[in-house]
């Protein structure tokens, strides 16, 4: 029997950006509440929002309420002043609100400048002149003990003889491969 149970669930694009935006936010206040930082806050008003100066934001309260009517933002009414919820703030202000709750640096500053990417990985060492591809050893038992030294048709048979996920070469790579060995 069969013991998986398979769910499919429609959501409408909307619903799962506010979704994951508010999962993001969360877990930024969680991180922010490990480290010790208490102050909790999910709902801002327009002039602490002003005051926060986040990118994607107008400067001023009375235009931030202005967008947030237009862009039909979540909000609440608390202490006879709107209240707007973090999620429904634009993504540079919602993701620069997150870097400042993370304490993360700007999110234009240089990556140079805060972190020390390691060095590349040397290129893989060129294969040696004298090694041969995979496919040149079961061609050559073909040859000799199932063809007689007849190459086409041991040509014809190397696809079943090859290991599985062997790349096969074309007639005229197989052909340089074998008059550079020395085989034809």
């Amino acid at each position: 029997m069969d013991e998986r149970f398979d769910l499919t669930v429609a959501v409408d694009a909307d619903t799962w950006a506010y979704a994951q935006r508010r999962m993001a936010f969360l877990e930024a206040m969680l991180v922010r509440v490990l480290r010790e930082h208490f102050e909790l806050q999910e709902w801002f008003a327009a002039a602490e929002l002003e005051a926060l100066r986040l990118p994607g934001l107008p400067t001023h309260r009375s235009t931030i309420t202005r967008k947030a009517r237009q862009e039909g933002w979540e909000c609440r009414w608390s202490n006879g002043r709107y209240l707007f919820h973090v999620s429904a703030l634009p993504s540079r202000a919602f993701d620069a609100l997150l870097a400042r709750i993370l304490d993360l640096p700007p999110i234009e500053a240089e990556a140079g400048e805060w972190f020390d990417l390691p060095a590349p990985p040397a290129p893989a060492p060129p294969m040696p002149v004298n090694t041969a591809p995979p496919w040149v050893l079961p061609l050559m038992r073909l040859m000799r003990n199932e063809t007689g030294g007849d190459l086409a048709r041991a040509w014809r048979e190397l696809p079943h003889h090859v290991p599985e996920g062997t790349a096969l070469p074309s007639v005229e790579e197989a052909a340089q491969v074998l008059v550079r060995f020395g085989l034809a």
